[in-house]
């Protein structure tokens, strides 16, 4: 079953073909100049032991302290690379998401 095995937010995030997801300035937390406001951030989440053998679907939620569904994501999944030798628990994919505009109307935990 797949699983995730990283979320990195970071200030911008990039895709490049052949080399993979690129993260600039990592974020520890975010830390917009205003509460309430917008935020734009990227985020990149690794999920590994995918099987490639049917097609998949990627659904992410980011939720507020208040249970408020702040940004979802709802997405099939790119074609796997096949030609790894790796054993099945790390193959998997880099996906990177630009975040624009996010609504955070309090602050504290966000999930």
């Amino acid at each position: 079953m797949a699983n995730v095995s990283d979320v990195i937010f970071c200030l911008r995030a990039t895709n490049i073909e052949g080399q993979g997801a690129c993260a600039t300035t990592i974020l520890t937390a975010l830390t917009p100049e205003y509460i309430p406001g917008l935020f734009t951030f990227s985020v990149i989440i690794t999920l590994l032991d995918i099987d490639s053998s049917s097609g998949h679907q990627l659904m992410v939620d980011f939720v507020s302290p208040a249970d408020e569904n702040v940004v979802h994501v709802e997405s099939p999944l790119p074609a796997m690379n096949e030609e790894s030798n790796l054993p099945q628990k790390y193959k998997g994919i880099n996906i990177a998401m630009d975040w624009n505009n996010v609504n955070l109307k309090v602050s504290g935990e966000y999930t």
